[in-house]
């Protein structure tokens, strides 16, 4: 399949377009079509059993879903275009922005092409694979822990370290924070100011703490560089 990419000029034509053409959809290659019918039928049948689209529950289970499609049935797509701004934007824009607008608003342009981090099918697509425990079901069960919510989607993507996201270390914080009682990350937080919270400390932590560390070459490799994240955030796991 020969994937299609916008860029920000082509994007901004294509959300006017979008919002000036509404309901109609844009019209596709076959295999686009066929791309929408499938996301389409992935979408509804998550919807029938989480009706509140604007959930964490549902964005999670709709994440793993969309990681689990793009990987099993497109074996040609790969990192390079996962790391494409401009793939996910065409694929918010021409293939699904019925989908996008329905979570986010026909006319919320971050969450289709204005600002990478918040383009929708790219974050929470990445949250999956930033969040990756091995398998569908672990990494499905970890993330849908009482202790993540819809900004840890934002705050586990956002923030990238001196060489770009350091894979391992997401994955190993993901894993250390699910396994803090609850009881306990509500107790830390209770202590901060209202727009900070444990998970976004620990973030921060690495996003400094990787301009000057090496992960890979801590003691103990990304595990002990992670754990070295929550002791200074005075947590331990």
């Amino acid at each position: 399949m020969i994937y299609k990419t916008y860029d920000r000029g082509e994007a901004r034509v294509a959300m006017q377009e979008w919002l000036r053409t509404y309901p109609s959809l844009p019209s596709l290659n076959p295999e686009y079509q066929k791309m929408r019918e499938d996301i389409e039928k992935i979408y509804e049948g998550i919807k029938s059993k989480i009706p509140d689209i604007k959930s964490y529950e549902f964005d999670v289970r709709f994440g793993i879903a969309l990681y689990q499609y793009l990987n099993d049935a497109h074996p040609d797509f790969n990192m390079r275009l996962a790391s494409n701004d401009g793939f996910w934007i065409y694929l918010s824009l021409r293939v699904v922005p019925h989908i996008v607008g329905e979570r986010w608003g026909r006319d919320n342009e971050s969450h289709y092409w204005s600002k990478g981090v918040r383009i929708w099918l790219r974050s929470i697509w990445w949250y999956v694979y930033l969040s990756w425990q091995g398998s569908i079901t672990d990494t499905e069960s970890m993330l849908l822990s009482e202790c993540f919510n819809t900004d840890s989607i934002l705050n586990l993507s956002e923030r990238v370290g001196r060489y770009g996201t350091y894979i391992n270390v997401c994955r190993q914080i993901m894993k250390c924070y699910s396994g803090i009682p609850m009881s306990k990350i509500r107790q830390y937080n209770e202590r901060l100011d209202g727009n900070l919270s444990l998970f976004r400390i620990v973030m921060k932590l690495n996003t400094v703490k990787s301009l000057v560390v090496e992960p890979d070459l801590y003691e103990g490799g990304a595990s002990g560089y992670v754990k070295s994240l929550f002791r200074q955030a005075n947590i331990e796991v």
